[in-house]
Parts: structure tokens; C-alpha cells; sequence
């Protein structure tokens, strides 16, 4: 019987000793694991802060660079007049008080006649109408691949954003007669970041 346990205990080592070590469960500093990945750049990102004549802030408009096309997201708060507004990315690069003419004219880099989405062709700025509650605020969000926010003809960067007191009816050339411009904000990159080409 001490035979029979001396000869098991012999076999398992045998055994052992053929399987692979198992993998430590934790490397070095300075070593990757299967499971890291490489961290991604975030994508570029510009912003620009809709203010009024007295220079009130009124909303935000961000954009977001997603491969060839821009995501464009406005939030706005204490707009006067509820109902449809019309929203534009303009080709200057002030914003003058009050009435906002330093902006110029809807940016157009392709000299498109003046439509909105999702009618094509358009100017490259026209963002169409946001339609602001009750309350003064109001949301939009579109996704467009006429802009960017590089350095070539289609990029944003330094341009403005104008928001307009009403309706853009997207057929009246060459600004769909959307009346005084009632805010304005510069679009600009956060600091430090470089614009794609």
C-alpha cells in the first residue's frame, strides 16, 4: 500500500513537471498586457458662446470633428420670442454690437445658393431653424459634412455662429429672411489644440 501512494505521488510530479508555467498575474512596470490598448486622441473639438447686443451669454454651440463629418450641438437659454429661429455659421469673424453686421454673410466656400437641411446644394453654414420653448431655452443637434474643423476652405475655426430673431423659411435668397441678428459668438478651438488638416 506505501508502494501504491509512493508510486502516485512520483507520477503527479512527472506530470507537473510537463505543463507550462502559468503566466504571472501581474508584469513589470514598463510591460503591456494583452488587454491594454493604445489610448485614442480625442477628437477635435470647437466651441463657440452665443452672447447678445448687451453681451449677455445665450447658449453654446460645440463641434465635434467625427472622421468627415461635424457634429454641431446648440443649446441656448433666455432667448426672446419662442418659436422657430433661424441659425447660421457666418463667414466673418467679429461679432460687433448691436447689430452684428461684422459677421458678414452666411459662410458659403462653395458658393451654394442659401437652402437648409437637408436640401442640397446649401451654403455650408446653414444650419436651419432651432425652435426655442416658452421658457427661452432650445436644443439642436446636426451632423454635417460640409464643415470642418481644419485648415482647409471648409473649416469653421474664427468664423461665427449667428443666431437670428426669426424664421429662416430656407428659400429667400441669400439669407432666408430671418430677420435681426440677435446673438453671436466666434468659433474657437480650446488652447492648445491643433486643428487637422
Amino acid at each position: 500500500m506505501r508502494h501504491l501512494s509512493l508510486l502516485a505521488v512520483i507520477l503527479g510530479a512527472l506530470v507537473g513537471c510537463g505543463q507550462p508555467a502559468a503566466p504571472p498575474a501581474t508584469r513589470a512596470s514598463g510591460g503591456t498586457t494583452p488587454t491594454e490598448l493604445p489610448a485614442q486622441a480625442p477628437a477635435p473639438t470647437a466651441e463657440a458662446m452665443l452672447r447678445d447686443a448687451q453681451g449677455n451669454a445665450l447658449g453654446t454651440v460645440t463641434f465635434t470633428q467625427q472622421g468627415k463629418d461635424v457634429k454641431v450641438h446648440v443649446t441656448v437659454h433666455d432667448v426672446p420670442g419662442a418659436g422657430m429661429h433661424g441659425i447660421h455659421i457666418h463667414e466673418g469673424s467679429e461679432c460687433v454690437a448691436p447689430d452684428f453686421a461684422s459677421a458678414g454673410g452666411h459662410f458659403a466656400p462653395n458658393g451654394n445658393p442659401h437652402a437648409c437641411p437637408p436640401t442640397e446644394p446649401r451654403h455650408a453654414g446653414d444650419l436651419g431653424n432651432i425652435e426655442i420653448s416658452q421658457d427661452g431655452t432650445g436644443i439642436l443637434t446636426q451632423v454635417t459634412d460640409q464643415i470642418s474643423l481644419g485648415t482647409g476652405p471648409t473649416s469653421v475655426i474664427g468664423r461665427t455662429v449667428i443666431l437670428h430673431e426669426g424664421e429662416d423659411d430656407c428659400t429667400t435668397q441669400p439669407s432666408g429672411d430671418s430677420g435681426p441678428r440677435i446673438a453671436c459668438g466666434q468659433i474657437v478651438m480650446p488652447t492648445g489644440v491643433a486643428t487637422t488638416e
